[in-house]
C-alpha cells in the first residue's frame, strides 16, 4: 500500500517564507521547527548555507544532515524559491518519509483522493465527503472575504468549489449577502 501525502510531515516554502527572504539577502539563518513525527513531538534543525554562489538548505533530522539546493524564479511581483530534490526536480515541498526528506515523486506518495473508487455509490459518497471537508477547512483558514466592498478572489474560488461539490446553500447565501450589500450601498 502506498503512503499518503496527507500522512507525511512536509517542509514547504510557505513555512520557511521569512527565512528564504533572509537567504535572498545572504543573511545567516539557523532555526528549528517543532512538529509531530509518528505521533511524537520532534525537532527539525535547519540552516541556510552559501557556497560557490549557490544557496543551500541544510536540514538536520535524525542521523545525517541533508542538503538541498535552493532555486530562484523571478516573477512579476517578486521571486519564488524552490527546493531542488536529490532527483533534480524543483518542488515547493519536501516530504519526510522513513526519516528522509525528498519530493513526492521520490517517496512515491499519492493523495488520499486517488485511492477512492468514485465509480461506486459508496466511493462517490466518500469522495464527496472528503472534498466537503477540504473545502470547509479551506474556509476556516481563509482570512478576510471582502476586498473593496466585493468578495475577494480567494473567496470567489471557494464559492466555485462549493458549487462544484453541491454546497448550494453557501453559494446562495453569499449571493444574497452581496445583493443586500449592493442594495444598501445604492440607498445610502
Amino acid at each position: 500500500m502506498k503512503t499518503l501525502v496527507e500522512s507525511c510531515f512536509h517542509l514547504d516554502t510557505k513555512l520557511l517564507k521569512k527565512d528564504l527572504r533572509k537567504a535572498r539577502q545572504k543573511e545567516p539563518v539557523e532555526e528549528y521547527l517543532n512538529f509531530l513525527f509518528n505521533g511524537k513531538p520532534s525537532v527539525l534543525d535547519y540552516r541556510i548555507e552559501y557556497e560557490d554562489n549557490q544557496t543551500y538548505l541544510v536540514v538536520s533530522f535524525g542521523v545525517e544532515p541533508q542538503k538541498f539546493l535552493l532555486s530562484e524564479q523571478e516573477l512579476i511581483f517578486g521571486n519564488r524559491t524552490y527546493f531542488v530534490c536529490g532527483c533534480g526536480k524543483r518542488t515547493t515541498a519536501l516530504y519526510l518519509n522513513k526519516g528522509i526528506f525528498a519530493c513526492r515523486k521520490c517517496h512515491n506518495l499519492c493523495y488520499q483522493s486517488t485511492t477512492i473508487n468514485s465509480a461506486t455509490k459508496h466511493g462517490r459518497f466518500i469522495y464527496q465527503q472528503s472534498q466537503i471537508l477540504k473545502i470547509m477547512e479551506m474556509r476556516e483558514n481563509m482570512g478576510r472575504i471582502f476586498y473593496r466592498s466585493q468578495y475577494s478572489k480567494r473567496f470567489m474560488r471557494w464559492l466555485d468549489l462549493c458549487a462544484r461539490v453541491g454546497l448550494t446553500k453557501e453559494v446562495e447565501d453569499a449571493k444574497n449577502l452581496m445583493f443586500a450589500i449592493n442594495n444598501y450601498q445604492q440607498n445610502v
